[in-house]
């Protein structure tokens, strides 16, 4: 034992007494502050914007009074007081067998009738009439609404089993014979919603969470194990879809699986013919969250966008509330996944923790929940057409919106108030006050004190268990900040070089592989009309046709494109190489680094005239709408905005647009 003299322990005590008095004036934290840098250089997905499945609670609030629904409708989808909801899944019913009286999850809503409800008799169009009510008045409610229709499983006599919950034991259900009829019977009743009803669905989906395991028969709602043939039913609806003159205005989307880990594994695993049938990959965030970055990267690569398109607290953990739990869910999925839009399950489910509405169906009412009043701090101020933007803090999201105004959304789902600082130097111009609004439990978003923007930085305090949104208005610039390529090439299996300039012999094999190594998406073009868009490509038993230039365009995430040209001489008597005539323009993209355009070649590029495609007489100027079809729509930095005819592209805000229909590629100016 060591033996302190009374002066030593003197001071020890002193010391002590002023560090318990200095933590209880200035407790530990109470003065840090967290700097959150803003790039607006770093322009990730353009936002679509937030939803909702229809089923089942529309099944059931369909038949309310109009009056009642009506109410309801505006808390969905006003923007102002509602949550602004703009995307709607509308279930196609398979419809179960007769005598089976199983489905009754939802209050009863997993009834979904199907429209067939036998394989040699009509169709039923007066069959699901409450949600059918629903998807239509949310489409004379909403401005420019997205419907996607889904299935959860086919019609009882298109299975195995005899039963729309699915097979005796979780296995695929759909009988190996009917995946024609199958998309025979979802593309037939696209067509008629959009002949009939006037909903053009812009995705159709014949999954939902086919990989789980879980659909068994005589279970509380409709399910189809559909691990297996996965691309053979997207090959198969794409057919379908076009056969009717619904492609591409109409095209697949899948797989909605319910874990992001398995539908990464399922989308890998599609052709190439079924990749040309979709628009976008689906999956569910429940499970599978190190998957995200993953995810986007591959559905990048092959231009496709991500949704979120269905969640919830399925494999909650601890006693977190379950508000912030999800808007941690939301920052994640667009965060790290990029998702492009975010629709919730069930937006009225019976279960507290999975509603954002509580639904009286007996009553005709409705009563807000937290989760309501959290998706509002996200929903009515990140809007459609937004552009999510970086910041280096995975407790807030940034976003540019149509408006020109930056809002910057901060999550504090713990128990201390927490400082932050903004670094807002990468902006041109920024506003000089900050709107705040402020999400706090029980449940209730209320604005608050403005706070100032100065020096371009902002500084705040985002108090315990709550979401605070900032608006500020005159948000421009953001330097566009592209890749650097680093051209590594191998010959057979040698060890990988770096080079632009490769020769080879007769019979030789090859492999161009540049970096980056992962993420963004890749367009190769080359001798013999070579395309690709892989990253690695392999060569074998080269000869002399096969000599040229080699080019790349790598498009990061940002939209930020860099090109490389890779010069490859083989040596073959019998096909000498002989340098291309450069006299010819070439307007495809060039070796360079900038600022997007589009991640496809660009030739034949022209303009339209100002106004937008009409000429002085009223006629279209533009060659890609002479036949009267739908588009691909993209933005200058390569995004893709979607399929549209020319009267939709009209309203497109002011400013330049690329056009794409098949190889052809048209710039067009909005006034």
């Amino acid at each position: 034992m060591r033996v302190y003299s009374s002066r030593t322990v003197s001071g020890i005590l002193a010391a002590l007494l002023a560090a318990i008095a200095f933590t209880a004036v200035f407790p530990a934290g109470a003065h840090a502050q967290t700097k959150v840098v803003v790039d607006p250089g770093k322009k990730y997905q353009v936002f679509e914007g937030w939803g909702t499945s229809l089923c089942w609670w529309a099944v059931k609030a369909g038949a309310w009074s109009e009056a009642n629904r009506s109410k309801l409708i505006g808390a969905i989808a006003d923007p102002d007081t509602g949550l602004g909801y703009t995307i709607f899944r509308y279930n196609i019913g398979g419809g179960d067998q007769p005598g089976h009286n199983h489905l009754d999850k939802g209050d009863g809503g997993a009834n979904v009738p199907g429209y067939k409800p036998t394989e040699n008799g009509d169709y039923d169009w007066t069959a699901d009439p409450y949600q059918r009510t629903i998807a239509i008045e949310l489409s004379k409610r909403v401005k420019d609404p997205i419907f996607e229709a889904f299935s959860n499983s086919p019609p009882w006599w298109m299975t195995k089993s005899g039963c729309v919950s699915g097979s005796s034991d979780g296995s695929d259900n759909l009988k190996s014979d009917y995946f024609d009829d199958f998309a025979d019977y979802l593309s037939e009743v696209a067509l008629h919603f959009k002949k009939e009803w006037g909903i053009t669905f812009r995705t159709v989906e014949p999954f939902n969470e086919p990989s789980a395991g879980w659909w068994k028969a005589n279970g509380g709602q409709e399910g189809c194990g559909f691990k297996n043939n996965q691309t053979q039913m997207i090959v198969e609806l794409g057919k379908a879809l076009k056969a009717k003159g619904l492609f591409p205005e109409t095209s697949v989307s899948a797989a909605d699986e319910t874990n992001i880990g398995t539908a990464l594994s399922q989308f890998n695993g599609y052709s190439k013919e079924a990749l040309s049938y979709m628009f976008q990959v689906n999956t569910h965030s429940y499970s599978g969250g190190d998957s995200r970055k993953a995810l986007f990267n591959a559905a990048f690569a092959k231009d496709k966008k991500v949704w979120q398109s269905e969640t919830g607290p399925l494999h909650k953990e601890g006693d977190e509330n379950i508000a912030l739990w999800m808007a941690n869910v939301i920052m994640q999925d667009l965060r790290d996944m990029k998702a492009s839009a975010w629709v919730d399950w069930q937006i009225g489910d019976p279960a507290e923790n999975w509603r954002s509405l509580a639904l009286n169906h007996s009553r005709q009412t409705f009563t807000p929940n937290a989760r309501y009043y959290m998706h509002a701090a996200f929903s009515r101020f990140i809007r459609p057409g937004a552009r999510i933007i970086d910041s280096d803090n995975g407790n807030t999201l940034a976003a540019i919106g149509p408006d020109g105004a930056l809002v910057l959304v901060v999550r504090n789902g713990g128990s201390s108030d927490a400082k932050y600082s903004f670094d807002l130097a990468a902006f041109d111009k920024i506003g000089s006050v900050a709107k705040v609004y402020r999400f706090e439990l029980p449940g209730s978003l209320k604005p608050i004190s403005d706070i100032a923007v100065s020096g371009k930085a902002l500084s705040m305090t985002a108090p315990a268990q709550t979401i605070t949104t900032m608006v500020i208005d005159g948000a421009e610039g953001g330097v566009c900040k592209p890749d650097t390529i680093i051209p590594y090439v191998k010959v057979h299996d040698g060890g990988w070089n770096e080079s632009t300039d490769v020769q080879v012999k007769k019979g030789d094999s090859l492999v161009i592989g540049p970096h980056p190594w992962e993420g963004g998406r890749w367009v190769w073009t080359g001798p013999k009309d070579f395309k690709s868009t892989d990253r690695e490509n392999r060569f074998k038993n080269m000869d002399g046709t096969m000599s040229g230039y080699y080019k790349a365009v790598f498009t990061n995430a940002s939209g930020c494109e860099s090109a490389v040209t890779i010069k490859v001489v083989v040596d073959d008597p019998e096909h000498p190489f002989v340098e291309p005539d450069t006299s010819v323009n070439d307007t495809s993209v060039t070796d360079s680094a900038g600022d997007s355009t589009t991640a496809i070649g660009l030739r034949g590029f022209g303009e339209f005239y100002p106004g937008g495609a009409l000429d002085a007489g009223g006629a279209s100027v533009c060659p890609l709408f002479n036949a009267g079809e739908p588009v691909q729509v993209f933005d200058m930095l390569g995004h893709s905005l979607g399929i549209m005819r020319e009267e939709k592209v009209r309203t497109l805000g002011a400013g330049v647009y690329l056009l794409r229909a098949g190889k052809n590629v048209r710039k067009v100016r909005v006034e």
